[in-house]
């Protein structure tokens, strides 16, 4: 009876952290190394429609930003000029902790 309850229990527990890892919308994104990135970064939808900005900054060259999606995909756009207009308009899947490099 006890190895039924303690497995009963390990398999519950089991299936919550699973849960909880399972809803992981969240990314980093990375500036090059050799310079400053600015940044705008929407919410995406699963079909990739850009959604409300969620960021919006300069990452300083070999820093990275964490972004939480809603649906699990972003949109962003970038510049490593101040003075010039942001391109890209790029659509990425945003979840467990991935890596993004900026560039």
């Amino acid at each position: 009876m006890k190895t039924l309850l303690f497995l009963i229990t390990l398999l519950l527990n089991l299936a919550w952290t699973a849960f909880l890892f399972a809803e992981d919308n969240t990314c980093w994104l990375e500036a090059p190394s050799q310079d400053d990135v600015w940044v705008i970064v929407y919410d995406a939808d699963a079909d990739g429609n850009r959604g409300n900005v969620i960021w919006q900054g300069r990452i300083s060259a070999g820093g990275k930003i964490k972004v939480v999606s809603t649906h699990g995909n972003i949109r962003y756009d970038y510049k490593t000029d101040p003075d010039q207009p942001y391109a890209g308009d790029i659509t990425v899947g945003c979840f467990g902790q991935r890596s993004l490099s900026v560039d």
